[in-house]
């Protein structure tokens, strides 16, 4: 009896922190598709994201294994959610992207 109470209280804290990091990601892709912001961080895979990027006359930053930062144009976060993106994150703060 007192294991089972032990396993209960492990799994309500971590299934409250994956509750947590579940609407975290959700709050930052959806936040890119409501703030329309001027940069934002794309998780997917690079040859797929940076030809959304040119042709939605969005401006490549910088590229990693499974990152892209860009500048966006009027429909660049759109068209990477239409290309495959994984999450499409706003940039917060002052960064590479902020000139």
């Amino acid at each position: 009896m007192t294991t089972e109470r032990h396993a209960a209280r492990r799994t309500i804290p971590l299934a409250g922190l994956l509750a947590v990091a579940a609407a975290w990601f959700a709050g930052m892709a959806g936040a890119a598709l409501i703030v329309r912001p001027d940069s934002v961080v794309v998780f997917g895979l690079p040859e797929q994201m940076i030809p959304a990027i040119v042709t939605s006359d969005g401006n490549l930053l910088d590229a990693g294994r499974f990152h892209v930062a860009a500048r966006t144009g009027p429909s660049t976060v759109r068209s990477l959610y239409a290309a495959g993106a994984w999450l499409v994150w706003p940039m917060i703060g002052r960064g590479c992207g902020r000139g």
